[in-house]
């Protein structure tokens, strides 16, 4: 009688012990996995691929700063919508390399968020370098983008 007391209680123990939480360091790896896979995805204009980081809903965002201006949109409809457009109008993919560099990531159980600077390096050698920052949520287990800002700046100004 006592050898199933033991084992029924062995066997309540093990099954309430939660699932092993992934490390700090695991986490951030795959974050960055996803900030380059999402840049990659991009470049090959693959569209379906660099959806599959974004979250779809009317809550995700997008800020670019550049010489150009200054761009802000809400919406994955108009994110993700326009996107799709361009690359099927433009189906050639970017031939430039880039480099991300200094990482900061912050983590929590369903939010993160990733900065860092990105240097683009084009084919005639021209660099073209930006802070960026990436906000994500946690759905249904899987890190979704719903939050990016880059700010392009002069590479000669060190006070950046």
């Amino acid at each position: 009688m006592n050898k199933y007391v033991f084992v029924i209680c062995a066997a309540l123990l093990l099954s309430c012990q939660q699932e092993k939480t992934r490390s700090s360091e695991d986490i951030k790896e795959t974050l960055k996995a996803i900030v380059v896979g999402e840049t990659d995805a991009y470049m090959e204009k693959d569209y379906q691929k660099w959806a599959s980081y974004w979250d779809h809903s009317s809550d995700v965002l997008r800020l670019d700063v550049s010489k150009a201006g200054f761009a802000q949109k809400r919406g994955w409809d108009k994110i993700g919508g326009n996107l799709e457009s361009f690359f099927k109008e433009n189906p050639e993919p970017i031939t430039s390399t880039f480099v991300n560099s200094n990482y900061l990531i912050f983590c929590d159980v369903n939010l993160a968020w990733v900065a860092f600077d990105q240097t683009w390096t084009s084919q005639s050698g021209e660099k073209t370098v930006a802070k960026a920052t990436i906000t994500l949520v946690k759905k249904a287990n899987n890190w979704k983008i719903i939050s990016y800002t880059a700010i392009q700046y002069e590479a000669e100004n060190k006070n950046v």
